[in-house]
């Protein structure tokens, strides 16, 4: 709700030949068992794969892409066949420190998820395929789950996943937590129904994770984001594929991200970055380019949460964020409308709810303006935005798909109801301390919300605190300036440039 109230087979390869002695866990298997079946599997299938490769000099076809002769360093490298659901979760539950998991081609149901704690871990498969087959590529199909459980859940530091998908997991796809040194590359997570509000919440999900990459990768049908990056540190997500989400790609709560090359299109919302209250990371220095953000006009079916107030037709926000740059983009058909800078107000209208005492901060706030009272900082507002640079087209011409859920889209269907379509970049002016419908001059920037040219688009400020409260409001209650946009003229950041990831 708005806080601004509306009127309305397993075979295992080690250097030194010692046993695995890590509790096996989900699969209930003892630890004695899994060293045994684990040796067993040795002597036969890895081992008489090896024999014929060496002797007919062709690649295993089981495992084109990836094999265990790619980690020579790595302490045990575990290959299993597709098929065998019981030896990969053993052999993800016996990885210790520097191990390797190889997967082969094909399709493996599983009842359980597949769970990994230990450092220095490499998990590879033979790809990930494409869209709407379940059985190309390396595919860990989740549909047997009869608990809410995640489809790949891994706890450690420097991790590498790459080359395989990841369908109808209950919970999210792949989820990495607690990390530092995160690779995801080529890899998909999917669920088979569209617009289900019982699909899984998160596609692919590395959360409170510092130094994490993400590229080439693809994320379907989700019920909350198909590519998340919350409560981390130094981000890149480059040149990756969300469809059919409620959110498309979310960087939350993050600190240093760099989001490029990526298509979001047919979510809910394509692209967008905010913090929440409560989350201990506030996060600022996100710049957001080069990517395609089209026709995000999917009805929203997040079955709750935050993600359920997104209104159908979203291309991009920012809310309680700061030092953001939002440029080279290219919008397209999104039907509410382009970008969006939201207050956290919006959302959650008591500033006290965003209070975050010196001690609990996570990261890194130097330099970043914020208010405070004592030792506690708020991370409601929302400054330092710069919009530049982004083409606009066909959007803001179909806002009435929103529910009471959406309310910020409800407004926007009623302010320009009879004047479409709506602006392509809108500007709330929560915090503001002048607002004027025409003249520039008393209209104040406080927040430094900057505005540069945006071939084909047009930008709105809308003075959400009084005209979302007032019957019959109309866009003759906006200020909409023509280019330069004064007083959003400016073209740089007043807290000094955007600080680039670390990798």
């Amino acid at each position: 709700m708005l806080g601004i109230p509306l009127t309305l087979a397993l075979g295992a390869c080690t250097d030194d030949g010692g046993s695995e002695d890590d509790e096996v866990g989900d699969t209930g298997t003892t630890e004695e068992d899994t060293t045994d079946e684990t040796e067993t599997a040795d002597d036969t299938e890895t081992g008489t794969a090896e024999e014929e490769t060496e002797t007919t000099g062709e690649p295993d076809p089981n495992f084109p892409l990836c094999t265990c002769e790619d980690f020579p360093d790595a302490g045990t490298c575990y290959a299993v066949p597709a098929g065998d659901a019981e030896a990969l979760l053993i052999a993800a539950n016996s990885m210790e420190d520097g191990d390797a998991l190889v997967m082969g081609l094909g399709h493996t149901e599983l009842d359980n998820q597949v769970t990994i704690r230990a450092d220095g871990i490499s998990v590879c498969g033979q790809g990930m395929g494409e869209e709407g087959d379940f059985e190309q590529g390396t595919t860990l199909d989740f549909l047997p789950q009869m608990s809410q459980s995640n489809g790949i859940d891994i706890v450690g530091d420097d991790i590498v996943v790459r080359d395989l998908a990841i369908v109808d997991a209950k919970k999210d796809g792949l989820r990495i937590e607690d990390s530092t040194g995160v690779t995801i590359q080529r890899v998909r997570v999917t669920w088979r129904n569209e617009s289900d509000s019982n699909n899984g919440a998160y596609g692919i999900y590395p959360v409170k994770v510092t130094q994490v990459l993400i590229e080439d990768s693809a994320a379907y049908n989700s019920s909350d984001a198909g590519i998340y990056v919350g409560q981390c540190a130094h981000a890149i997500v480059r040149n990756n594929v969300a469809m059919g989400n409620v959110a498309g790609i979310e960087i939350e709560n993050t600190q240093y991200a760099d989001v490029y090359g990526n298509l979001a299109e047919d979510n809910t919302g394509g692209l967008l970055i905010f913090d929440l209250p409560g989350n201990p990371i506030i996060g600022h220095d996100v710049a957001i380019h080069d990517n395609m953000i089209i026709a995000n006009n999917r009805v929203n079916f997040a079955p709750g949460g935050t993600v359920k107030q997104i209104p159908p037709g979203t291309g991009t926000f920012t809310l309680a964020s700061r030092r953001v740059e939002i440029y080279d983009n290219v919008y397209t058909d999104n039907g509410t409308g382009d970008i969006a800078i939201l207050s956290g107000l919006v959302i959650e209208g008591d500033p006290a709810a965003w209070g975050l005492s010196m001690d609990e901060l996570v990261g890194d706030i130097e330099g970043v303006e914020l208010p405070t009272e004592g030792d506690t900082v708020f991370n409601y507002e929302t400054n330092n935005i710069w919009v530049h640079g982004n083409e606009h087209s066909g959007g803001g011409t179909n806002p009435f798909l929103s529910t009471p859920d959406q309310e910020l889209g409800v407004l926007l269907a009623l302010l320009y109801a009879s004047d479409l379509p709506i602006d392509s970049v809108l500007y709330d002016t929560i915090g503001e301390s002048s607002f004027h419908t025409t003249d520039p001059a008393e209209n104040s920037n406080d927040n430094h919300i900057c505005m540069g040219d945006n071939p084909g688009g047009s930008f709105a400020s809308l003075y959400v605190e009084v005209n979302s409260m007032t019957m019959g409001a109309t866009t003759d209650d906006l200020f909409q300036p023509e280019a330069p946009y004064t007083p959003f003229d400016c073209d740089a950041f007043s807290m000094g440039p955007i600080v680039p990831p670390d990798m």
